[in-house]
């Protein structure tokens, strides 16, 4: 049986963030509970030297459970340094931010949801609104996440920085509300760590009607985690709980129409569908681009969303076909 509370935490070598100071010791497993220092707390971390331990290659290094706090602050307080860097480019930013984001997702795999994960999230989103503010690129964004190996950082990284970047295009200026939006959208599908993995990586057309059931209930089962903490906003918990609800009524689990959706749900159920559609995944090996997937929701879907959000998106994706062609 899998240990629920492990003493080492696995970090991928590719999401430490090479050339910083890294706050903890870093260890090398050789055996089922036996791991080996080989790094110790202070030292600058350089992936090509880690990647390599005796001649093997090493994907993973771990970090004592008690410590793994220090690491993810440690790379959310670099990210939030380095949006702001006018000399790193949005796709080095993107990439800093999804490998910060990383070791929350690592955190919530590994340790659950509590706390310290919920705000470590809250702090992954300041970093978030931050860059979407000032790089507002939806292809740079797009490509860059697509270069992420984990499929479900990668997806929701996209729909929160897709649902801020359509918040702009709608004007909302008040940031907690946008900062609301953007961690909803950061956690709407936590609910599917309820449910077993080898159904979430089912595809859909090959579920049958008790799995459809099954998996349908992921919008509630991730309302529940977060409420269960206690210290969530409503709001939070209500795109959680209506990420898969729809303007025209066909979505899930509860077949909401517009007006009874909650008003930052409507953005997210829609950055949820266009990123379903643009970002990488094992249902989506070809991503389609962000024009393509705008003519797919209203040729092919029928554009089932709120109509000024989904006026706002098309503002966001014109907007880069126009610098293009500018």
């Amino acid at each position: 049986m899998e240990d629920k509370h492990p003493k080492m935490i696995p970090i991928p070598v590719r999401d430490l963030i090479n050339g910083s100071t890294c706050p903890v010791n870093l260890h090398v497993r050789i055996g089922n509970d036996k791991f080996v220092l080989i790094e110790k707390a202070g030292a600058k971390t350089f992936k090509d030297r880690l990647l390599s331990y005796e001649n093997k290659t090493v994907e993973y290094l771990w970090v004592k459970r008690e410590e793994y706090g220090r690491l993810i602050d440690n790379n959310i307080t670099i990210a939030g340094v380095m949006v702001s860097q006018q000399s790193l480019s949005a796709a080095q930013k993107v990439q800093i931010l999804s490998q910060a984001a990383a070791c929350v997702f690592t955190e919530l795999e590994h340790i659950g949801l509590g706390f310290d994960t919920y705000s470590h999230a809250r702090q992954i989103v300041e970093v978030t609104v931050a860059l979407a503010e000032t790089n507002n690129n939806l292809n740079t964004l797009l490509n860059s996440l697509n270069d992420c190996s984990d499929e479900l950082l990668r997806h929701s990284l996209a729909v929160s920085s897709v649902s801020v970047l359509i918040a702009n295009a709608l004007n909302w200026e008040n940031k907690q509300t946008v900062e609301k939006l953007a961690l909803g959208a950061l956690l709407h599908d936590i609910g599917l760590k309820a449910l077993p993995p080898e159904l979430v990586n089912k595809p859909r057309a090959l579920m049958s009607f008790e799995e459809i059931q099954l998996y349908e209930q992921h919008p509630y089962k991730g309302m529940q985690m977060l409420l269960s903490l206690g210290m969530v906003p409503d709001d939070v918990a209500a795109i959680v709980y209506e990420h898969h609800e729809n303007a025209i009524g066909q979505g899930y689990p509860r077949k909401l129409r517009n007006i009874k959706m909650h008003p930052l749900a409507k953005v997210v159920a829609l950055a949820n569908d266009f990123c379903e559609m643009t970002v990488r995944s094992a249902t989506n090996p070809q991503a389609r681009s962000p024009r393509e997937a705008l003519i797919t929701m209203e040729t092919v879907m029928g554009q089932p969303h709120n109509k000024e959000a989904f006026r706002a998106l098309q503002i966001v994706v014109n907007r880069e076909y126009a610098k293009a062609a500018s």
